[in-house]
């Protein structure tokens, strides 16, 4: 199984999130950030992977990094601002739902 990650972190809070090859959400966590951007990234990734049983942030196919702190993500294979993000869901949303004309 190929799992896929997110981390965005933010001023206030960090959260992370896997997903499977199949889009299928399998685990997330949000964490009060740190006063440190990699410390947050690390301690919310480091959970969202014991909960599936990955031993590493390198045992995912890909990771993005966003929110305030996403330079800080050390582990991140890109880097995307939050705002992007945003966009891209609602796009995959919209496309996914979108009633039949």
């Amino acid at each position: 199984m190929k799992y896929f990650g997110g981390c965005d972190v933010g001023s206030t809070y960090t959260k992370a999130v896997i997903l499977d090859e199949n889009g299928k959400m399998v685990a997330d966590t949000t964490i009060r950030s740190k006063i440190n951007s990699e410390q947050s990234a690390i301690a919310a990734m480091d959970e969202v992977l014991s909960k599936v049983g990955l031993k590493s942030s390198k045992d995912l196919e890909y990771l993005i990094g966003t929110g305030y702190g996403r330079n800080k993500v050390p582990f991140a294979d890109e880097n995307i601002s939050e705002i992007s993000c945003h966009a891209m869901g609602v796009h995959v949303v919209r496309c996914r739902y979108r009633p039949l004309l």
